[in-house]
């Protein structure tokens, strides 16, 4: 990380501009936090810069429509400005429940594969408004086999791109991932015992049918214990790949306060533990609890603040999905580009996570390539 990064950064619990975005945010995710006192100095369009480079502007203005009676509100262009974006937030969001619940009931009446969504609109239904989070992908897990969900896939697009975990399709007007298992580690052992998780709850994840808002039909939704994992290992890639934003974060405070027994939160760990995320955890707990307040109940354990703030850092610079970190780009860059980009960014972070960075990914990577030559080489000679 370059040192003016870090000189702007690091202290940002003592920087005026970030006290006062995150007492906001604070007061944002709380139904009932009284009006934080730093808002009368609020920069209301500086707020807006950092909400759309986190991608949490529905969740800002969730905040904003409380202070209808407050003399500190925004003025009324800012407003306006606002409005017009969190109306095509909700929009895309209803657009979204609408594709993934036709994408579910496709897949099980046409073809008899059962599917649930990962990430997206379960997580937007954590939310006290279904229609504050900023939308993206339809990410469906499903029952199939590989193989054939490629090949269910490929009717429904026959250019249909196929990832490492994923096959990518554009039948829908939201973007889908379908997906061969959730998530990925960049150290295959890790993988390996992960992916033993996942096999373990896959059954379970098919049952949970839930009614969407404002009857926009029905999707699957998964377990709140396979997901305190499950988003864990969603963060912790991207972390190690583009970047990671409060969006993200945000998505697993909700989360976790939902709430869980002391057996389930054991339990959690253990498996945290044995997939190697244990410490990286232990950072996502440190914004949990000082960016956001969450009371220590809902915290999975003790919080790592030194990497914590190494955490908090990458995602004020990098923003959602690392889209405005000018270090790194890994837009448009050839496959080969984007190893040698992705290893010397990770370099950094190698003292405290070796098994990703330096004995995992530089490895894994090939691992990928090979694995999906195998996926396309099976399908070719399948359809022969």
């Amino acid at each position: 990380m370059r040192e003016e990064d870090l000189n702007r950064i690091m202290e940002y619990k003592n920087n005026d501009p970030f006290i006062r975005i995150f007492d906001f945010l604070r007061f944002c995710l709380k139904e009932e936090a009284q009006e934080p006192a730093s808002l009368e100095d609020m920069d209301w369009d500086e707020l807006y810069a950092f909400g759309n480079k986190q991608a949490i502007l529905g969740v800002l203005f969730h905040g904003i429509k409380k202070l209808s009676d407050s003399p500190h509100r925004p003025n009324k262009q800012q407003i306006l400005k606002w409005y017009a974006t969190c109306s095509f937030i909700e929009q895309a969001n209803r657009q979204a429940y609408k594709d993934a619940s036709a994408l579910t009931t496709l897949l099980q009446e046409k073809y008899g594969v059962h599917g649930c969504v990962l990430k997206g609109q379960t997580n937007a239904l954590m939310y006290p408004d279904p229609y504050m989070r900023t939308s993206g992908d339809i990410d469906l897990w499903t029952d199939a086999k590989t193989l054939d969900i490629i090949r269910i896939s490929r009717q429904l697009d026959p250019k249909g791109e196929i990832g490492y975990h994923h096959i990518e399709l554009s039948y829908f007007k939201t973007p889908v991932e379908v997906h061969f298992f959730p998530s990925f580690m960049g150290n295959v052992w890790h993988e390996y015992k992960l992916r033993k998780f996942f096999d373990q709850c896959k059954k379970e994840q098919f049952k949970h049918q839930t009614a969407l808002p404002d009857g926009l039909g029905k999707i699957y939704t998964v377990t709140d214990d396979f997901n305190r994992v499950f988003q864990l290992s969603h963060l912790m890639h991207h972390f190690f790949f583009e970047g990671i934003g409060l969006r993200q974060m945000i998505d697993y405070y909700y989360l976790l306060l939902r709430g869980f027994s002391e057996e389930e939160r054991l339990k959690t760990v253990h498996i945290l533990k044995s997939v190697g995320m244990y410490k990286f955890t232990a950072a996502v707990m440190y914004v949990m609890k000082e960016i956001f307040s969450l009371p220590d109940k809902f915290l999975l354990m003790k919080p790592n603040n030194r990497i914590g703030k190494i955490l908090m850092s990458e995602i004020l610079i990098a923003g959602n999905f690392g889209f405005h970190d000018h270090r790194y780009s890994f837009a448009g860059k050839s496959v080969y580009s984007q190893y040698f980009i992705e290893i010397y960014r990770n370099l950094h972070f190698a003292i405290d996570f070796p098994s990703e960075t330096v004995w995992g990914r530089p490895i894994s990577r090939w691992w990928h390539m090979i694995y999906k030559a195998y996926l396309r080489r099976q399908l070719g000679h399948s359809s022969k």
